[in-house]
């Protein structure tokens, strides 16, 4: 056993270049063994494979992040001056199960992913290694395997991203919560929140396939055709939009046309990483229509709903936590 366990040691040491003479002469000798060569011929091949999901002994968080931080070309955009100085993306590569664990008993295959997640009151822009660009808006979470681009293209999704799709003869797939966008290439957002109760999608060019997770086809959207569809009664709604009010967001704008002030603030809460409250319920059945900009102070967006609304907003500064904001009819 103690052979074994020196063995995995030295092994996924080597597979890092962090073996010293004295190490490699060793390992040397216990690839003499044909039961450890083999094994050794296996990881080393799966380690090849996996690129940057590297989550072998001794390899440390920054080594890790480096290692994912090549393969994804990624572009911040701040949303309020004072997080400037915070990381606007974070990608975590997990593994499922753990390799030594699962090569240990002998098991060839494993099944790894990335994971890009975007902090509240942040928006992040990626490009896939097949090409197709990614905007994440705030709190959203995409995840897609280390095979992307090598026979499939699926990726799933929990919150807001627009896609613009590089063509291809491999189907672009979309997961969300109770439905599955596919596509060859097009552009098209995608809204699927697990805190909230439906998904919608609004297609700017080309078409799209919306499917149950069974595979079967819902519908085949055209151009200006946005699908919203409802998680508990699955019904599904189509209706033609402007699709500018669904994407200014990835240009740093957030237009609302006629929405409600509860639908608004359950929008703000997530690209600002704010706590808003309504004291009266009426007052957030109040509409609102208007473009406000992004990278504008939050305390700006505030006194132009008490100019443009009939309501009073109490802003309280909350150190090392979420402002308060606290709505109220004038």
């Amino acid at each position: 056993m103690k052979n074994k366990d020196q063995f995995w040691e030295l092994a996924t040491a080597k597979l890092h270049n962090e073996t010293t003479d004295a190490e490699s002469a060793e390992l040397k000798d216990l690839l003499e063994d044909q039961e450890n060569k083999n094994l050794f011929d296996k990881i080393e091949a799966l380690n090849h494979n996996l690129n940057e999901v590297k989550v072998l002994h001794k390899i440390s968080r920054e080594k890790s992040w480096n290692s994912i931080s090549k393969q994804l070309d990624t572009k911040s955009v701040p949303l309020v001056i004072n997080i400037l100085k915070y990381a606007a993306i974070v990608a975590i590569a997990f593994l499922a199960g753990t390799l030594i664990s699962n090569l240990y008993n002998k098991h060839a295959e494993s099944t790894s992913f990335a994971e890009i997640k975007v902090p509240l009151g942040q928006m992040s822009e990626l490009t896939l290694n097949d090409g197709t660009k990614v905007w994440l808006n705030s709190g959203t979470t995409l995840r897609y395997g280390n095979n992307f681009g090598k026979g499939e293209r699926n990726v799933t999704l929990d919150g807001e991203a627009f896609f613009e799709v590089t063509k291809s003869k491999i189907p672009f797939k979309v997961k969300l919560k109770n439905t599955e966008v596919e596509v060859l290439g097009t552009t098209f957002n995608a809204v699927s929140f697990r805190d909230e109760d439906f998904s919608q999608i609004t297609l700017v060019e080309g078409s799209v396939n919306v499917n149950n997770l069974s595979g079967s086809t819902i519908a085949k959207l055209k151009p200006s055709d946005q699908i919203t569809i409802n998680d508990n009664s699955k019904k599904a709604t189509i209706t033609k939009v402007e699709t500018n009010f669904y994407t200014s967001w990835t240009v740093g704008k957030i237009v609302f046309d006629d929405e409600k002030l509860s639908e608004i603030a359950q929008k703000l809460e997530r690209w600002y990483n704010v706590d808003i409250q309504f004291k009266e319920t009426s007052v957030g059945d109040l509409h609102f229509s208007g473009t406000i900009l992004k990278n504008k102070p939050f305390n700006q967006i505030v006194t132009a709903f008490e100019l443009l609304l009939p309501v009073k907003i109490i802003y309280t500064t909350v150190p090392n936590g979420k402002d308060k904001i606290v709505i109220s009819k004038k």
